[in-house]
């Protein structure tokens, strides 16, 4: 029989951040060719995915706040990953793009984000999958 979990175990907190790692190091052997860390990947994902978007559209789509969305976007852009390209319309905006390197690698790092995604994913029914999504939905604060 095994033994009851202690409160800390039973944290919601806990429970996500060590779901998470467990996510995390399935991705770390994969990314380290690229030396980009979990958050750069993520981000560079979501870039790659729709071009074009102004660096708080990317915060939102990450979930992330918007100083850490800037540094992540600093260093891809410092590393070679993106680019940033000044709003016509309005020179203090600027949106931000894949560079040539990005679009090089663009298919086995959305293959890598895919293949990663699709383990977890098919451990789930496709019902189990769809309650677990609703299940975390209401983590969402009112």
């Amino acid at each position: 029989m095994e033994a009851a979990m202690s409160e800390f175990e039973r944290c919601v907190c806990f429970q996500l951040t060590s779901a998470s790692q467990k996510i995390r190091r399935r991705y770390r052997d994969g990314i380290a060719k690229y030396q980009l860390t979990h958050g750069q990947f993520f981000m560079l994902c979501a870039i790659l995915e729709e071009e074009g978007l102004l660096p708080s559209h990317l915060a939102d789509k990450t979930e992330l706040d918007r100083s850490t969305a800037t540094g992540l976007l600093d260093r891809l852009e410092r590393d070679g990953w993106i680019e940033r390209h000044t709003e016509p319309s309005d020179r203090r905006m600027y949106r931000i793009s894949p560079s040539a390197k990005a679009i090089k690698h663009k298919g086995d790092l959305l293959s890598l984000f895919e293949q990663t995604n699709s383990h977890f994913i098919n451990r789930f029914t496709p019902d189990e999958w769809e309650q677990f999504q609703e299940y975390l939905n209401r983590l969402e604060l009112p």
